[in-house]
């Protein structure tokens, strides 16, 4: 068997249909941890409570996956540069029921935890629903992160987020990378979900890459 599909699992749609058109997703009705991938839906949950803004934060030294710290962030710049010290401080002043309610809006039960047709359909509604409030700057940040941020592997001009979460394989990893492609980047025809063992999202975003050429 070809390592690639042992390592790499996948699952595209198209977005015009909403018909699923290719999958190599082994358990694919099993929730897996989503990690970074929930960091838009935790961004919209903040903004309905904050007037739909969001702030400028920074992300100091030894505080994030990127050791130096990615300094002074926008919303369009976390979600390229996938800053856990972002969100996590929107997180913290986001009840839970609200978190919650936001995710359920698109179509995640959980926002921890979710199946991944789930997970890619929600980021389907979320360009859906590009002219509502508070969307647009998340939607900025994910082109962003094609071009210059964590999903530059992908090269391609797409709507990008990638996210490292607990690995749920056999034999363990530190963790599992994932990536989610809206391409291209102008008008969305199809959308693809990667999740890579053992290898952060960035990888994750090579491999989608590879897949839509």
């Amino acid at each position: 068997m070809n390592p690639l599909l042992i390592a790499v699992a996948f699952l595209q749609l198209d977005i015009e249909s909403g018909t699923v058109t290719k999958r190599n997703w082994p358990q694919q009705a099993e929730p897996v941890p989503i990690g970074s991938l929930a960091k838009p839906f935790i961004a919209l949950a903040y903004a309905e409570g904050h007037h739909y803004t969001y702030p400028r934060l920074t992300c100091k030294p030894n505080q994030c996956w990127l050791p130096r710290g990615h300094g002074e962030l926008s919303i369009e710049d976390a979600i390229a540069q996938s800053c856990n010290t972002y969100f996590d401080i929107l997180r913290k002043q986001i009840r839970t029921e609200l978190l919650e309610t936001t995710a359920r809006r698109f179509g995640l039960q959980n926002p921890d935890r979710a199946t991944p047709e789930e997970i890619l359909r929600a980021y389907v509604e979320l360009h859906r629903r590009a002219a509502e409030p508070g969307v647009q700057p998340i939607l900025t940040g994910m082109r962003r992160a094609s071009r210059q941020g964590t999903a530059k592997l992908l090269k391609l001009d797409a709507l990008a987020k990638t996210g490292t979460a607990p690995c749920t394989h056999t034999p363990k990893a530190p963790g599992d990378g994932f990536a989610i492609v809206l391409h291209p980047a102008s008008a969305p025809k199809t959308a693809l979900l990667v999740q890579i063992h053992g290898r952060p999202g960035a990888h994750a975003a090579r491999e989608a890459g590879t897949l839509l050429r």
